[in-house]
């Protein structure tokens, strides 16, 4: 990823993560206004209440709340407020919650009203379909018999027979254990009797499950959705499959079974647990369902034989037209049936919805005396209450602890944006919330994300810290505590320098976007200059690869022996390519290429000598113009340490040389010690790092 990609995804995930701690807070509230109803502490279960929605309204432009939490805080609220209670305080918004609760019901339920219409409107135009294509067939005096008719008329009816068994058993597999089609008849007379029997039972189920479909259509009763939750939203009981949508949905795993190839899957129905009796046992009568594959069937592979078969012996005109109709229509058939499954599966998601609303609307209370032991969740027994509410009081703890953390971290991430902004030129162009001064290149940033120049920060740790040993400060905004080893301090850089000015595309790192624009300051400057980029590491050369490529920056790239040759010849014969990637370790040793006349190190190199090798590229004999050496340091890390040691080592080198008798040689052992590397590894407090 792109480092704006990176940070956009950063900030999705941290928008994730704070949404995640809201519902938890907003969770654990809602349960504390039901636990002060059960104590009737109805006061402070209507602050719980309305601190949800103040909550929800406080983060609603960075966030999004659960509409069925807030539904749950409105409606009630409003119950609790009807109810007259002595000692809640009025508000402004208490003569609107009637309202907010009903717009927030009817936006929830929107989608899924649009997903029945849409799915009603799709069923239309193969609804309308098959009604032309049933003019044209008389279903009454099916065609296939007549064809089989005239086959056993004109003596043709072995040759029949035989064409529709070579049909059925031939390129298809075979369910283990099954009985095909074609061992079920041996003449033309069995053939006839058994199709029209599967024709009748696959009309009579389709009309079934039409009926079916049709019965679920309109407004759900309240009978119809209590059924379906004792049956499968909130099973509680044996058996199951009782309601009306459970038994469409066998009649459609019945219909399904003589349209398409049946294959049995064993997958459990509609639930997606099962449900264990009083005694831990998994009860036998579960429903199951074996959904197919919707592959051809075995009936209309027949039927497409015989079609066939009429064709080559040029039967009637009228009886091959009829034929061509009805396989049309077979094929809307099935259509059909995807259509009318989507249709009662929007059905059925709408019956769920109104169940989920009616759930959302419940809160905790205290099992009643004569009532049977409860099986779920909002329900109580009156020793649990307690229980509950220390429960709640540390989730609502946790997640109020764990929302400021994620929001600071969400603010800081898009702080970080603006200042990332290039037409800004690494300003933040936000205002100081206390001076209201451009925070500009420096500012600081508390734990909870709110951003300050730093000179209204330092008055605030000088004047304003608090605890026993003043370490700590309050944020102007949220009042949230920082302590002074949190404060983090931002500072950027702005581009000054006339080499910042040169555009480039895509987003690398500070080093590789400084190779690609001096890279490209060579290229105007002399247009016809040749350069080396050398790196001690492949994957380096990758990604300035990637980024010449992205700058339409024509180059060639040896790594390793393949086409070694024919890369380095390009880059010294071909006047576009002006730019060659060469690992150090193969790059820098016995090649000659005097062509170009720029060498840029991507980073230091520890061994001077490899260093010379790879300018010996360039600077050698034969060259008649100047070499230039581009070095890449970045600031305040471990290469500015390595430049550093390299030229004390070289100072030492060669005042050894001076007051030494004897020439020595070069080595990569006598230029650094130990002690050296061991100072490369430690910061400035004398720690290793």
């Amino acid at each position: 990823m792109t480092m704006e990609e990176l940070l956009k995804s950063l900030q999705k995930k941290c928008r994730v993560e704070c949404e995640e701690a809201h519902r938890q807070l907003v969770c654990a509230l809602n349960g504390l206004a039901g636990i002060h109803i059960i104590r009737d502490e109805f006061v402070d279960a209507a602050e719980m209440y309305r601190e949800v929605l103040r909550s929800s309204e406080e983060h609603k432009a960075n966030l999004k709340t659960d509409s069925l939490q807030r539904l749950h805080a409105t409606h009630n609220l409003m119950e609790l407020l009807s109810a007259q209670h002595a000692g809640i305080p009025p508000t402004l918004r208490d003569d609107s919650l009637k309202e907010e609760a009903e717009q927030l019901k009817q936006h929830y339920m929107a989608k899924v009203n649009s997903e029945v219409s849409e799915a009603h409107q799709n069923l239309q135009p193969v609804l309308q379909h098959i009604k032309e294509l049933k003019r044209k067939v008389n279903l009454c005096s099916a065609w296939w018999l007549d064809v089989i008719q005239q086959a056993i008329q004109y003596s043709l009816d072995d040759e029949l027979v035989s064409r529709i068994q070579n049909e059925l058993t031939c390129n298809y597999k075979q369910a283990a254990n099954k009985l095909s089609l074609a061992d079920k008849f041996r003449d033309a007379r069995g053939l006839q009797f058994l199709l029209s029997t599967k024709m009748d039972d696959l009309i009579k189920s389709q009309k079934r499950v039409q009926d079916a479909v049709k019965n679920l259509e309109g407004p759900p009763s309240q009978q119809v959705i209590e059924e379906a939750t004792l049956c499968h939203l909130r099973p509680v009981r044996l058996p199951l499959n009782n309601c009306v949508f459970c038994k469409a949905d066998e009649l459609f795993t019945d219909y399904e079974s003589k349209l398409f190839t049946h294959t049995v899957k064993g997958q459990t129905a509609i639930f997606e647990e099962m449900i264990e009796d009083e005694e831990g046992l998994v009860d036998d009568r579960l429903p199951t369902t074996s959904r197919g594959l919707w592959a051809t069937s075995e009936t209309e592979r027949a039927l497409k034989a015989v079609l066939s078969f009429a064709k080559v012996r040029r039967l009637e005109s009228g009886l091959i037209e009829e034929g061509n109709s009805f396989m049309e229509l077979f094929e809307y058939w099935k259509k059909e049936y995807k259509l009318l499954h989507e249709y009662w599966m929007s059905l059925r998601d709408h019956v769920s919805a109104i169940d989920e609303l009616g759930m959302a609307t419940e809160r905790l209370r205290v099992r009643l005396p004569d009532e049977p032991k409860p099986k779920v969740l909002h329900i109580i027994e009156p020793h649990e209450v307690e229980q509950n509410r220390v429960k709640l009081l540390n989730d609502r703890a946790m997640a109020k602890s764990q929302l400021q953390k994620k929001l600071g971290q969400f603010l800081y991430l898009t702080n970080l944006e603006k200042s990332q902004d290039k037409s800004t030129g690494g300003l933040n162009p936000e205002p100081c919330p206390i001076c209201a001064r451009p925070l500009g290149q420096e500012w600081a940033v508390l734990t909870c994300g709110h951003c300050f120049c730093n000179e209204c920060i330092a008055i605030i740790v000088e004047q304003y810290s608090i605890g026993n040993r003043h370490r700590a400060i309050k944020c102007a905004i949220c009042r949230q505590t920082t302590s002074h080893a949190e404060i983090s301090y931002v500072f950027t850089t702005q581009n000054s320098h006339q080499g910042q000015e040169i555009p480039v595309k895509g987003s690398h790192s500070t080093k590789v976007e400084a190779v690609v624009r001096v890279l490209k300051k060579i290229q105007m400057s002399d247009p016809g200059a040749k350069s080396l980029v050398f790196s001690t590491w492949q994957g380096v050369l990758d990604i300035i690869a990637k980024a010449l490529f992205d700058n339409n920056m024509e180059f060639a790239q040896i790594n390793g022996i393949h086409k070694f040759q024919e890369n380095l010849s390009s880059f010294k014969y071909e006047e576009k390519i002006n730019i060659l990637l060469l690992p150090l370790h193969t790059g820098s040793n016995g090649l000659n290429i005097i062509e170009a006349t720029h060498v840029l190190l991507v980073e230091p190199i520890l061994n001077p000598a490899h260093e010379l090798q790879a300018i010996g590229r360039v600077h050698r004999i034969g060259q008649t113009k100047s070499t230039f050496v581009h070095r890449f340091l970045i600031k305040s890390t471990i290469e500015e340490r390595m430049q550093a040691m390299l030229k004390t080592a070289e100072k030492r080198q060669v005042s050894n040389k001076v007051h030494s008798s004897t020439s020595m040689k070069h080595s990569e052992a006598s230029v650094f010690t130990v002690a050296d590397l061991a100072e490369l590894f430690t910061d400035d407090s004398g720690a290793v790092e």
